[in-house]
């Protein structure tokens, strides 16, 4: 299938849910997530991942919309101090939409090589070259970073477990960040030492000449028009 087409029906889907943002469509939206993600493999734990990194955002979406929005509380006038109803149901609502946009990520992410969903995002942005922007070298450039994320994150995994078994971070918080800048620090240095400078030219060049994705064709039309359907569905609802 076209990656920029699967890019922009992500894309339709995920403003649905941003105009919409209501239980009813994020639960319908939701359910469609969840099937894709049991279908495509690796995508449930991609999501996990992700979630897993957003709690604190999450927490604080909770939080802010919890205790600061007016409204009732949730025991009444003895429980002033707790959060409102008002503000709890906003913050779920708030709580399901980053939820779902996470696992529109997670399915596109982990059904789309890397090369492809930075040439497929090029594709779905090739109008703004009119302006003058350089799309392609943007897909260029995403398609490098793309494929560089997760060597890097390997390492930065084993640095930080050989940092741990010299010194176990102690002193709470404090001792966690310096035992993070230390991890940031080695990783850094040994990419200096390991870096070629060729290689990231020879790929790009490798990426520059490349097969294009070609044209979409039938399943891709129908994806989209699923997609449009689903914007349509959501506003109506």
């Amino acid at each position: 299938m076209h990656a920029g087409t699967k890019v922009l029906a992500v894309v339709l889907v995920a403003f649905a849910v941003l105009l919409h943002g209501r239980f009813p469509g994020l639960a319908l939206t939701g359910g469609l997530v969840m099937a894709g993600m049991a279908a495509v493999p690796g995508a449930r734990g991609s999501f996990l991942a992700l979630a897993r990194r957003l709690r604190w955002v999450l927490l604080f979406i909770l939080v802010l919309h919890g205790w600061f929005t007016p409204g009732t509380p949730v025991l009444g006038e003895a429980g002033s101090w707790l959060p409102t109803r008002e503000g709890l149901l906003r913050g779920g609502e708030l709580l399901g939409v980053v939820a779902v946009m996470a696992g529109l990520v997670a399915v596109l992410v982990q059904s789309t090589p890397g090369m492809d969903l930075a040439v497929g995002l090029a594709w779905v942005l090739s109008p703004l070259g009119a302006l003058g922007l350089s799309v392609t070298r943007f897909g260029r450039l995403l398609a490098w970073t793309l494929d560089r994320v997760e060597p890097v994150r390997r390492e930065a995994g084993a640095v930080r477990d050989a940092l741990r078994l010299r010194r176990m971070p102690a002193g709470g918080p404090r001792g966690r960040l310096s035992l993070e800048v230390a991890v940031a620090r080695m990783v850094l240095r040994r990419a200096r030492e390991a870096a070629d400078r060729n290689a990231e030219a020879l790929y790009l060049r490798r990426v520059a000449e490349a097969k294009g994705p070609g044209r979409p064709g039938r399943a891709d039309w129908i994806l989209l028009m699923a997609a449009a359907l689903w914007l349509g569905l959501l506003m109506v609802l």
